[in-house]
């Protein structure tokens, strides 16, 4: 129990909304809590019998503070003294509300609430076109759009927690969604997804949008994107302009920007690889960026302190601001996150941060390619940058535990859906390979995968029934419906794997050695009980999916699980007729097989990265 009457009534309550989540008790009974606000780089907790006093930076940190101190009465210790430096100034998440999945009002709070207690300031929205923008009626339609009033909701529920929303936004590229309408296209677009920055209507369109967020968001900081136009000025804008050098189209849009952002006081973040990139022929040595933005360097695939400490010193040359960086919480890659790759690239340029005092960092939880993954994953990524901003050297074993007391979920069960990809064989548990989403979505007849699943030595039939035996039985004992609901999924899921992980290689085997009676045995125990499995993944996926998302969004899930069984039902059709003997040869598995890509990941050999869900399922051409 604590007292909190010391305390002032913009900690206690947001204070009360945390002992209701986390199960202790605010009473006059109990230990009086004083807290002393500090500008200094330090946390520090004094605690006695009677009382207990905590030096802090800002709200979340203070928050942190009561997080490790009930931790430790919980465990029996209520005398202690703590005294740590403070490694990062602004850390935190950004959610990724634009592959399909629009986080849901109230999953955004609870996961403010996680940030807010585990010490981190910074919550951001990242949203090509999912807020509704009312001069563009099309901006987000259909998509789950955030009205005004969701987005200030959400504002003040940061707000309380001393947790700064920042809007994350595109004003360059990724607008694909957008540019589906074609009048829309016929507008704003130069070519591929990329805004032509040229036209009076596109500076009219990033003018309003800039004006509208600025107008929400209480942050006068506003992220723009402006990554990765690989063509940009090559379509309409060459049309009318004719060719000019990216960079120098570039810097023209930039400062376009900077000007539209000083209109609306808000100050532009951009991602830097418009300077870093091999399409980017600027020379370090001879350009500085403009005053008024600050650059964000993204990477979260290496896994060396020291590359990252090369990087930051290339972007010193460029720049006399504060470097950022973007981290990652790998769950972009199919159904199966890959927090062994998060904690090497997250240690190593976190490490690297502290060493070259680079004091602005986040984690980004993209959601590439629809949202597949349950959002319920991105907090490992996040709560481990936390752990590094409170630590000089992380402690393991205290992030474990404070993995646990923050999101309910254990480091294991945090670690184990990257085993559907990540098998006992493969030494590098932090290697990027996607079996497990290729062999899901790979058609049966057509099967594209069969050199890179033949070339598997593990038994995934028995590994997959096992990963299924245990996230079934860590449902069971969860509290929270939305660790139930993700470790149900991911029961599903093994059921699903076990079953047709290898259907497309024995089919082809089966036919190719003219063995029918094999065919026969396939259809029984392979296709017959996966479509009824994957039509209970399917509803698995979605009970996640309704607790963090909005509905919008899942109907891209729910055809790629329909296309599957669909398949599953066709393949059984032509099995049974060639076995009756109806037709004399299956046109499709005639053919040989090659490989489905060329690209390897280093020591991986056949067992590849392949996270393209329509690529997986086929050949032939699904959309022109």
């Amino acid at each position: 129990m604590y007292n909190v009457k010391n305390l002032d009534a913009k900690l206690t309550e947001p204070l009360k909304i945390l002992a209701n989540t986390y199960n202790f008790k605010l009473d006059d009974n109990g230990r009086t809590i004083n807290a002393i606000k500090t500008d200094e780089n330090v946390l520090k907790i004094t605690a006695s019998d009677n009382n207990i006093e905590i030096t802090y930076k800002d709200m979340p940190a203070f928050f942190r503070a009561m997080m490790i101190v009930d931790k430790n009465e919980k465990k029996g210790k209520k005398v202690f003294d703590l005294s740590t430096d403070v490694w990062f100034d602004f850390n935190g998440l950004m959610i990724d509300c634009s592959r399909n999945g629009v986080l849901n009002v109230s999953y955004a709070k609870k996961m403010i609430e996680q940030l807010a207690i585990s010490g981190q300031n910074v919550f951001m929205l990242y949203m090509e076109d999912t807020y509704k923008l009312a001069s563009e009626e099309y901006f987000g339609y259909l998509r789950g759009a955030y009205t005004t009033e969701e987005l200030k909701e959400i504002d003040d529920y940061a707000y309380m927690f001393g947790v700064e929303l920042i809007p994350c936004i595109q004003t360059l590229a990724h607008l694909n969604q957008f540019f589906m309408w074609e009048h829309i296209a016929s507008k704003y677009l130069d070519i591929d997804d990329i805004l032509n920055v040229g036209s009076d209507d596109v500076k009219d369109l990033l003018d309003r949008m800039i004006k509208y967020l600025s107008d929400t968001f209480r942050s006068r900081r506003i992220h723009i994107g402006m990554d990765e136009a690989y063509n940009l000025g090559r379509g309409t804008y060459a049309d009318k302009n004719g060719l000019k050098p990216k960079t120098e189209i570039m810097r023209e849009h930039l400062e376009n920007m900077v000007k539209i952002c000083e209109k609306y006081n808000v100050k532009p973040i951009i991602w830097d690889d418009m300077f870093f990139s091999n399409y980017s022929k600027t020379e370090s040595d001879n350009y500085k960026i403009p005053d008024g933005i600050d650059l964000m360097y993204w990477d979260y695939y290496n896994n060396t302190v020291e590359h990252y400490e090369n990087n930051f010193e290339k972007r010193g040359k460029i720049t006399n601001k504060p470097i950022m960086l973007a981290a990652g919480s790998w769950r972009w890659i199919g159904y199966a996150s890959h927090h062994g790759k998060t904690l090497a690239a997250t240690n190593a340029s976190a490490t690297a941060c502290k060493n070259k005092n680079v004091r602005q960092v986040m984690t980004t939880a993209w959601g590439d390619d629809g949202c597949e993954s349950p959002v319920t994953t991105v907090m490992f990524g996040s709560i481990l940058l936390g752990e590094h901003q409170y630590n000089k050297d992380l402690d393991l074993e205290e992030f474990k535990e404070n993995l646990l007391y923050i999101t309910g979920m254990d480091y294991e069960n945090a670690l184990k859906p990257q085993e559907f990809d990540i098998f006992p064989s493969i030494e590098d548990k932090s290697a990027i390979v996607t079996p497990s989403k290729y062999t899901l979505y790979e058609d049966p007849l057509c099967s594209k995968f069969i050199n890179h699943t033949e070339v598997v030595k593990d038994d995934l039939t028995s590994i997959y029934k096992e990963l299924s035996d245990y996230f079934y039985n860590k449902a069971k004992n969860d509290t929270q419906e939305d660790l139930k609901a993700m470790n149900e999924f991911y029961g599903v899921f093994g059921e699903v794997a076990s079953l047709k992980w290898n259907l497309g290689l024995n089919i082809y085997n089966a036919y190719k050695n003219g063995d029918k009676e094999a065919l026969k045995n396939i259809i029984t125990n392979q296709i017959e009980p996966l479509i009824p499995l994957v039509e209970k993944l399917k509803y698995a996926r979605l009970k996640e999916w309704l607790i963090t998302n909005k509905s919008y969004g899942f109907e891209v899930l729910d055809h790629r699980f329909g296309g599957v069984i669909s398949r599953l039902h066709t393949t059984k059709f032509i099995l049974q007729n060639y076995l009756d003997g109806k037709i004399d040869k299956i046109e499709e598995l005639e053919e040989g097989r090659l490989p489905a890509t060329h690209f390897r990941e280093e020591g991986m050999g056949e067992i590849i990265h392949y996270n393209r869900a329509q690529r997986c399922m086929t050949a032939s051409k699904m959309i022109w």
